[in-house]
């Protein structure tokens, strides 16, 4: 019978509680289940007794498969990457994924497993095949793999980009985990291509879509988008008030404080601070204030909106409401909130901490001259 052992084990950024057992093979397994101090010991020796029990009833098995399919891992990735706070999300090598960002994937691996079959063997997918699978995606060749109707999907040369970041991605965190040798999507470039500069989104187009949204929470995501600068998965799950663990273990608040005016936020992986907060303005109080007035009790987050399709939904409230959807739809709306703050005199420390990224990152990939800007200067002169 297996037998699985909870151990401590220091690590450079922190001891961890981690799982031992040996599989059916011999060979010695483990995994990290929570960092100390966040994490008790009782609260790890209740996983620990947790996972015990599904082994002993033959509710699970800690063996896996020597070579897995391409369809099992499909199923095995998703699974694996879907981390609470006290998941393995402070590895280096596989950061805790957004639901968003788990979305994505699934696309890329339901494509994979459409042009190579379910049964192909993950370690088998060469470099040549690799190829093939990226020719296909760029003539169109596996649109049937998301067709739910008879529209016809095309792939742009951008949303090709993605999926070879999002094969790379994939593959790397399978070769962490001994399931690959190599990744055969290594040397293929998944740069994005360059686009065009953020569109500022003024407060009266804002307004408009504000408008013509359909609901308390759409019009709150647009608020928190366009007034507080959140990304798009942090402004769709934040919550009215909640707890996060930040990147450091720290345990705090998130969603709105009334009394302070703020919004505060644990960021991701990527996020330059990973605690923060936004002041809220007027005009955004009110519009939170008005979906909180008809927020249920038990609502999970401020908007209640789904991670399926929020940019096309959003495009179709831009056009509902007269305008033209712009594009990099939530990125602009976050880029035009830096801008304003800007125009208003914030410093630019200031608005960066606000944002949650580096002066660096806003001057490359936010902040642009407006056209009030030069008009002010023309006018001067």
């Amino acid at each position: 019978m297996t037998k699985i052992t909870l151990h401590k084990v220091k690590r450079k950024r922190g001891s961890v509680w981690m799982l031992r057992w040996f599989d059916s093979r011999g060979r010695r397994c483990g995994e990290t289940i929570g960092k100390f101090g966040v994490m008790t010991k009782r609260q790890a020796e209740a996983v620990r007794r947790e996972r015990q029990g599904k082994i002993d009833n033959g509710l699970a098995k800690l063996d896996r498969p020597e070579r897995m399919t391409l369809g099992a891992f499909a199923e095995y990735y998703k699974d694996r990457r879907r981390q609470g706070d006290r998941g393995r999300g402070h590895l280096r090598g596989a950061p805790k994924l957004t639901e968003a960002t788990i979305t994505d994937h699934a696309m890329t691996l339901r494509y994979m497993v459409h042009h190579f079959g379910e049964d192909q063997a993950i370690d088998s997918i060469t470099l040549a095949a690799a190829t093939e699978f990226i020719d296909a995606l760029e003539e169109g060749r596996l649109a049937e793999a998301r067709k739910t109707s008879k529209q016809e999907y095309g792939m742009s040369a951008q949303t090709v980009k993605g999926h070879i970041r999002n094969a790379k991605a994939i593959l790397n965190w399978a070769h962490r985990f001994s399931l690959v040798r190599d990744n055969p999507f290594a040397d293929f470039d998944g740069k994005p291509l360059a686009t065009e500069p953020n569109q500022f989104v003024s407060l009266k187009a804002f307004e408009k879509t504000v408008k013509a949204a359909p609901t308390p929470g759409w019009r709150a995501m647009f608020a928190i988008c366009r007034l507080a600068g959140l990304r798009r998965e942090a402004a769709r799950t934040l919550p009215w008030s909640g707890h996060a663990t930040d990147s450091d273990g720290k345990r705090h608040r998130i969603g709105i404080d009334w009394d302070r005016r703020r919004v505060c936020v644990v960021g991701n992986h990527k996020t330059r601070r990973s605690y923060r907060e936004v002041p809220i303005c007027m005009r955004l109080y009110s519009i939170l204030h008005e979906a909180y007035q008809v927020a249920k009790d038990d609502a999970d987050t401020i908007t209640g909106l789904t991670p399926n399709n929020l940019t096309r939904l959003a495009q179709g409230i831009v056009r509902a409401a007269g305008l033209t959807p712009w594009p990099k739809m939530y990125q602009a709306m976050r880029s035009s909130c830096e801008n304003e703050w800007k125009q208003r005199g914030v410093a630019e420390a200031t608005y960066c901490a606000w944002l949650g990224h580096s002066p660096t990152v806003s001057r490359e990939h936010y902040v642009a001259p407006t056209s009030d800007e030069y008009q002010a200067i023309i006018r001067a002169a």
